[in-house]
């Protein structure tokens, strides 16, 4: 009974350290198309793979993507309209600089950052 107790602490300490997400995210608003990545679809049109290829091209190693829905619209049709989605990127912090030099922007305290309505 002695050695089931730290063991079981052990296992709890690792399942817990799995949970820990690494990197930092940023964020960017997605337009209609003239965003960095658009050139990176393929015939599958997965965002999340042409957008780790656009990062991955630059030389940033991207741990995730995602894709945040923050209006439902209705939008413009114009390429550099939004289309009520962010992309969020989780990556190494030393690709932070890099990142940003590419729009995205970091995301402080989860608080991502949405454009303001006019």
């Amino acid at each position: 009974m002695k050695r089931i107790v730290p063991v079981f602490s052990l296992l709890l300490f690792i399942i817990a350290s799995c949970n820990d997400e690494k990197g930092v995210e940023m964020d960017i608003v997605e337009t209609g198309c003239m965003n960095g990545w658009d050139d990176f679809y393929e015939d599958t049109g997965d965002y999340k793979h042409a957008v780790t290829n656009y990062l991955e091209d630059h030389n940033i190693a991207v741990y995730s993507v995602d894709r945040v829905t923050y209006d439902t619209g209705p939008f413009c049709l114009a390429c550099f309209c939004s289309t009520g989605n962010l992309i969020v990127i989780r990556l190494n912090e030393k690709d932070v600089d890099k990142a940003e030099q590419l729009g995205f922007q970091l995301v402080v305290n989860v608080q991502l950052n949405i454009p303001k309505q006019e």
